[in-house]
């Protein structure tokens, strides 16, 4: 098949088709232009070129800083040091679905693999049985099978290669995932002993024992009077007491909905 990419056709200036004809005007293609013909929008007697030169692509020059292409497709799902659990879980997320798909393209080229192998085997298995003419006939399909065979090998290492590269980022994503939360953990612990250290104590609240206690108004002349078993009810009912004021004291501090106003 003829090379048709830098050709044009000297009458519109159109591109040339695998066919050899113009794209614009469907003209036949041909280095200069007949007597009776006349270029599209150019003075009598010019045409347009023939032929144009295909100015090549500059290719980058690689150096230590510059990224591989795993890397750039690996990027949406690298976990960077200030990402937060809400990111983390994301790029996890697109982590487990590039890897998926690695992984079941290496599968399929592993079979496909193994099943041209079984089928070249059992055309070797075959070919003893069959006459000349038909081994003069098999010849180009077995021809062609083992040169699939080679390729398909080919694509089947690839896809192992890239997968053992995708088992080497996913183990630095899932340490560096690890450190992230590690990370966010210990400043989450520092945050509640920090809003623990700065909590302010309301009058009444439980100090865990340094508080001052209220004291109970006891006649002594009464205790004196009264036996041990009266002693020990009265102790109860005033401790009693107490616990009913202290649950009514917080109750009425606690604010409740009505008292929101909007501001």
């Amino acid at each position: 098949m003829p090379d048709n990419k830098n050709k044009r056709c000297p009458q519109c200036g159109g591109g040339i088709d695998i066919f050899g004809t113009c794209r614009r005007c469907g003209r036949e293609w041909s280095e200069e232009l007949e007597e009776d013909e006349l270029a599209e929008g150019l003075p009598e007697g010019q045409q347009y070129p023939p032929e144009v030169k295909q100015v090549g692509t500059h290719k980058p020059r690689r150096n230590r800083f510059t990224k591989s292409k795993s890397a750039d497709k690996h990027s949406l799902w690298q976990i960077d040091a200030s990402d937060d659990e809400t990111e983390i879980i994301r790029k996890r997320s697109l982590m487990r679905l590039d890897s998926r798909k690695v992984y079941n393209a290496m599968g399929l080229a592993l079979r496909a693999h193994e099943a041209e192998k079984a089928a070249l085997l059992w055309l070797s298995r075959l070919w003893e049985f069959l006459p000349e003419e038909e081994q003069k006939a098999l010849t180009p399909a077995v021809e062609h099978l083992k040169r699939s065979f080679a390729d398909v090998k080919l694509a089947a290492q690839a896809k192992m290669n890239e997968a053992a590269r995708m088992e080497i980022a996913l183990e630095k994503e899932h340490k560096a995932a690890r450190s992230s939360r590690i990370r966010l953990m210990s400043e989450e612990a520092k945050k509640r002993a920090k809003e623990a250290a700065t909590k302010q104590i309301t009058p009444g609240e439980d100090t865990e024992g340094f508080g001052v206690p209220d004291l109970v108004t006891l006649d002594p002349k009464a205790l004196e009077q009264l036996s041990r078993e009266e002693l020990l009810e009265l102790a109860k009912a005033k401790l009693s007491n107490l616990d009913q004021e202290k649950a009514l004291r917080r109750r009425s501090e606690k604010p409740t909905d009505d008292d929101t106003t909007d501001e």
